[in-house]
């Protein structure tokens, strides 16, 4: 593979949003409804998968108060903007909060869920009193493929949702190590933005919350300040910050906020406590996106398990092992040490409580680079970890997702549903 693909490829999944992403491609499937819907509002039905459901639950919106499915749904249609992709909600007034808000108490929003599609679906249909429109999202939080004025039939699956075949699974770590190398430096400043936009959102957790309280121990001595507590500390507030609802944008990867934070702000991290210059961050930074990516294949848009741990997290470890100096066999080790240990770390939900996890598996990251540069992996062949090199990796992984835990995202929206903050909120 040419430099060009790996770009096209972390481009492809790089993009910036304001907000939790899941409640943001709920927002900008309704507001490209609205945009594309004549007359007055009477009514809006909004059907999603239920890994996407689990996720905009009980986050925080940005320009809300309150959250729910049924509220960031009516935001779309009340201020969204369809051309801003993932920034759908950046300038949400006072009046067209309460307007969404008039929606949902009115009984004017109706929610439902599918279990019988695999991968991200979003479809909203909105009636007006002279039209009536359906958007649909396949697959990924910007993909809208379809929109439709009625008569219009009901969707019905034609593929399993799977991501096979997709090339970037041809490619060696070689290769992706050979990019990350050799691409020219001025292509890979976009990845800077990413983490400016990033670390300022870190800056603003650090005010309150998770952030706060990260840095404060490690202020106390009670954590020592070192490169796994001070990306910890990054990670952890930036996360707390956009799961909390704060009305800054985030560089995301592969359609999640946490994740971006999660691959750029780790190896920032690292770069800053050890001093490491700009061009290996930046070049770092790209291998781990590309890793991430290929995990993702593996493990779909959407899970049962946290892929902040098992995707991202990963691919940070990777680039802090190339920071470090390492080779192939380290970069191995450092993902055998990551899948070895977190790959049970399910996914319940976007809320504050993600910080946590975004935190522990940025400080599992660096740590696991540093074993592995140590010499020290978890073999393969323990537990679910491959014995074949890196495909084998992620092709058990990816097995343990869609097949051995079929059933677990059913079971955690229905925990999630019993618990009376999720319910009020959904």
């Amino acid at each position: 593979m040419d430099y060009e693909y790996f770009l096209q490829r972390i481009h492809g999944v790089i993009m910036p949003s304001t907000g939790c992403t899941e409640p943001v491609a709920i927002a900008l499937n309704t507001a490209t409804a609205r945009a594309n819907a004549r007359g007055e509002v009477r009514h809006l039905t909004i059907t999603l998968d239920n890994y996407l459901y689990k996720n905009a639950m009980g986050v925080g919106i940005p320009g809300a108060d309150e959250r729910g499915v049924a509220l960031c749904a009516a935001m779309g249609v009340t201020a969204g903007d369809a051309t801003a992709k993932m920034r759908v909600l950046d300038h949400v007034s006072p009046e067209a909060l309460s307007a969404a808000k008039k929606m949902v108490a009115e009984g004017r929003v109706t929610v439902k869920t599918r279990s019988d599609v695999h991968g991200l679906l979003v479809e909203s249909i909105l009636e007006t009193d002279s039209d009536t429109v359906r958007v649909l999202t396949l697959q990924s939080h910007t993909n809208i493929v379809r929109v439709d004025h009625a008569p219009f039939e009901a969707y019905v699956e034609n593929e399993d949702g799977s991501m096979a075949g997709d090339p970037i699974c041809d490619c060696k770590l070689s290769e992706m190590i050979a990019f990350a190398k050799e691409v020219p430096l001025a292509e890979l400043r976009f990845l800077q933005d990413g983490i400016d936009m990033n670390m300022a959102v870190a800056q603003e957790g650090l005010k309150f919350g998770l952030g706060r309280a990260v840095d404060t121990l490690i202020r106390q001595g009670a954590i020592g300040d070192s490169p796994v507590s001070r990306a910890e500390k990054l990670c952890a507030a930036a996360s707390y910050a956009r799961m909390s609802g704060v009305s800054m944008p985030v560089m995301t990867a592969t359609g999640s906020g946490n994740q971006g934070i999660t691959l750029l702000l780790t190896i920032e991290g690292v770069a800053q406590a050890m001093g490491i210059d700009k061009e290996t961050k930046l070049r770092a930074a790209a291998l781990a996106n590309l890793i991430n990516i290929y995990v993702k294949t593996f493990t779909g848009t959407l899970s049962a398990v946290c892929a902040c741990g098992v995707a991202s997290g990963l691919g940070a470890s990777v680039g802090v092992g190339y920071m470090l100096g390492g080779g192939e066999k380290q970069m191995l080790f450092a993902m055998q040490n990551i899948l070895g240990s977190i790959c049970g770390m399910i996914c319940d939900g976007a809320k504050e409580g993600c910080a946590s996890k975004v935190q522990l598996s940025s400080g599992l990251a660096v740590k696991a680079a540093f074993l592995a540069m140590n010499g020290m992996a978890i073999r393969g062949g323990d537990g679910i970890v491959g014995t074949h090199g890196l495909s084998s990796l992620f092709e058990n992984l990816g097995h343990l997702v869609r097949e051995g835990m079929e059933n677990t995202n059913s079971v955690i929206v229905e925990i999630m549903s019993g618990n009376e903050d999720c319910r009020d909120r959904a």
